[in-house]
């Protein structure tokens, strides 16, 4: 087996184009035979699964993979490979392991760690280039089974047999990860984002041996490192087919959960979605109606029983009443003035400020000495570090009504008091200007997906407001936990046969396949594409 491995390598490594596997499917054989197409190509529909893991520094990641990997090798019978994508940093390292002057052993590592995987992004020009890795790991691993006992040759892509096989990898770290993983296995990947309170995931790591202050710097350098060739798993975690909520108080239902999520990619059990879930779908549909050129919102508002009492986005507000809409007439929103009122202002506050400074006589001399400060553009270097400062983060320009005010408003109109420790559900993390506004409104719970790190929420409403789930006396505002909005009516829509002779169907867990599959057939030549990468990047040798 391994010599076979190793000739399999060379070779694959060694292929010219006019050698690659081709894409001959071959339909005559005896279990084809009197079959329709629909069926023939539904026999080539592989059960294999890949699964991403998405989560910030401190959560309880593992637990979450322990959880995947027991269920599917108990329950569905599933061989599960668990990929480490740091794994390939250690194997592939431009430099050895220093220690941090003044730092702890336990921070230094985690830092070189994120530090190599970063400068092997960059040498090679590639931010997807660990997953490559590990899919060319699939990719052999792939044609190794396939081969026929005794035979050394590479077998034929038809001549590939479907495996019961998932592979976790083992974590996302960046959004050209996420986005390769599901252009190449599309319907057979999907990624878990998994959550951990704050201060859960800060005690984690101060049970490795981190102190305060890298506890706090290794957190936000690894939700976003600001390097074209860094980590952004606060990007990459937004873009989850499933989100976990797990803590202490909850991780006894853990298990339950993922038997669920499992339950609907198999669609080995009728489940139907919960209130949040069918909330921030609602939420997220009515961010569609928005044509703000910052960025889309949605929100939805719930009673106290979990019924839907009101929608909003964010867009220019109209006469009348309401915002505008598609079709209306007079349609006054930014996108067809061509340009953001809220940036346009920020412009002119950043303009006024370096005028204001002229005026005074002392600081005017700097802007008008032409042969100290004039020769060096202090103006504009002035204009742009303030356009980088505080300034940047304004949002009292738009004109915009934001989606949770938006819905606060129309539920008001519609519904009144039923809004009184009801549920807001928003596709971003509330602004301090909606926060507010929730506050007032009565609203006692707040799930969002999407982060938002310039809101002053939490400091301007402390006494009001928590991140707290346990929290009984202010507003808790939350990360989403359930389905995916994108995911939505994959799974909550298009069942197959769930009856018959009026009975429920009773359903195989060892032999049953995913609800949506791709073509084996088209997963090695996909993959190969990652193959082809990794020869450009020079990680294969022709």
């Amino acid at each position: 087996m391994i010599n076979f491995y190793c000739k399999l390598e060379k070779n694959l490594m060694n292929m010219g184009a006019e050698q690659q596997i081709k894409l001959d499917v071959i339909y005559n054989d005896e279990e084809s035979k009197g079959k329709t197409t629909r069926e023939k190509v539904n026999n080539t529909l592989t059960e294999e699964l890949f699964l991403g893991i998405c989560a910030p520094i401190g959560s309880m990641k593992d637990e979450v993979i322990e959880s995947l990997k027991s269920i599917l090798e108990k329950k569905y019978k599933y061989e599960v490979e668990i990929l480490k994508l740091s794994d390939y940093i250690e194997e592939h390292k431009l430099e050895d392991f220093v220690q941090i002057e003044g730092r702890t052993d336990a921070f230094s590592k985690l830092i070189y760690k994120i530090t190599q995987g970063n400068e092997i992004r960059k040498r090679y020009k590639n931010k997807s280039i660990l997953v490559e890795l590990a899919i060319q790991k699939i990719h052999i691993s792939r044609l190794i089974d396939g081969k026929r006992i005794g035979d050394d040759e590479i077998p034929k892509i038809e001549n590939l047999k479907t495996r019961r096989k998932c592979y976790i990898f083992n974590s996302i770290k960046n959004k050209e990860e996420l986005l390769l993983l599901r252009r190449i296995y599309t319907e057979n990947f999907y990624e878990f984002s998994v959550f951990s309170p704050l201060e859960e995931r800060k005690l984690n790591l101060r049970n490795k041996d981190l102190s305060s202050s890298e506890i706090e710097d290794i957190v936000d350098i690894d939700e976003y490192d600001n390097n074209e060739f860094g980590q952004n798993v606060r990007g990459t975690f937004t873009e989850g087919d499933f989100f976990l909520r797990v803590s202490e108080d909850n991780k006894g239902l853990l298990d339950e959960k993922i038997e669920r999520y499992l339950h609907l990619i198999f669609e080995s059990k009728i489940i139907t979605p919960t209130i949040a879930e069918t909330a921030m779908y609602s939420a997220k549909s009515a961010s569609g109606n928005s044509a703000c050129l910052s960025r889309q919102v949605g929100a939805s508002i719930t009673d106290e029983i979990g019924n839907l009492i009101s929608t909003g986005w964010n867009d220019v507000p109209k006469f009348g009443g309401n915002l505008y809409r598609e079709g209306d007439l007079n349609d006054d929103r930014c996108s067809l003035k061509g340009y953001c009122s809220n940036d346009e202002h920020k412009d002119m506050l950043v303009e006024g400020i370096i005028e204001s400074l002229k005026k005074d006589v002392e600081i005017k001399k700097i802007f008008d000495d032409s042969v100290g400060f004039q020769s060096i553009g202090i103006a504009e270097r002035l204009k742009k570090n303030l356009k980088n400062s505080k300034i940047k983060d304004l949002i009292e320009f738009s004109r915009s009504v934001h989606a949770e005010m938006h819905a606060i408003i129309s539920g008001s109109q519609l519904s009144g008091s039923k809004m009184i420790n009801g549920k807001l559900f928003c596709t971003t993390y509330p602004c301090h200007n909606c926060a507010r506004h929730i506050i007032v409104a009565g609203i006692k719970e707040v799930y969002y997906i999407e982060p938002y790190v310039k809101s002053l929420c939490l400091t301007l409403h402390d006494d009001a407001i928590t991140e707290d789930e346990n929290s009984t006396e202010k507003v808790r505002i939350l990360i989403f936990d359930g389905v995916a909005p994108r995911k939505y009516l994959t799974f909550f829509t298009n069942f197959a046969e769930r009856k018959r002779d009026g009975k429920t169907l009773s359903l195989d867990y060892e032999t049953i396949k995913p609800k949506i599959s791709k073509s084996l057939q088209a997963l090695p030549t996909l993959e190969q594409q990652a193959i082809h990468s990794l020869r450009e990047c020079g990680l294969i040798n022709d």
